[in-house]
């Protein structure tokens, strides 16, 4: 059975073999106001970092949701359970419920 196709990725890597870089094209926006840039890597410290950065990146994002869930709880005064519940409908396009009724447990119609 063939794996359903992946979703477009908004960058496109590539090596030109011309200049001996890698290349990558990230796309931004929407048409018609969309853009692309170019950035490009001449060696393999150039890449290793670049690499360092983008998993760094997704660390400190990751740390950065903790510690915005820690402030909730601790100072608005959430429910850990009922946020992490509104979180996971945030990220479900299926979810209809709103979020401000999952954490505040209103009863669903």
């Amino acid at each position: 059975m063939p794996e359903p196709a992946a979703a477009p990725l908004p960058f496109h890597v590539r090596f030109d073999v011309g200049t001996g870089e890698v290349v990558v094209m990230m796309t931004f926006g929407n048409p018609p106001r969309q853009t692309v840039r170019r950035k490009t890597y001449a060696s393999t410290e150039a890449l290793a970092i670049a690499i360092a950065e983008h998993h760094h990146e997704s660390l400190l994002q990751a740390r950065l949701a903790d510690e915005l869930a820690t402030a909730a709880i601790t100072h608005l005064g959430a429910d850990p359970g009922r946020l992490q519940q509104a979180v996971r409908a945030l990220s479900d396009p299926t979810s209809t419920v709103p979020v401000g009724s999952i954490l505040r447990g209103d009863p669903q119609p």
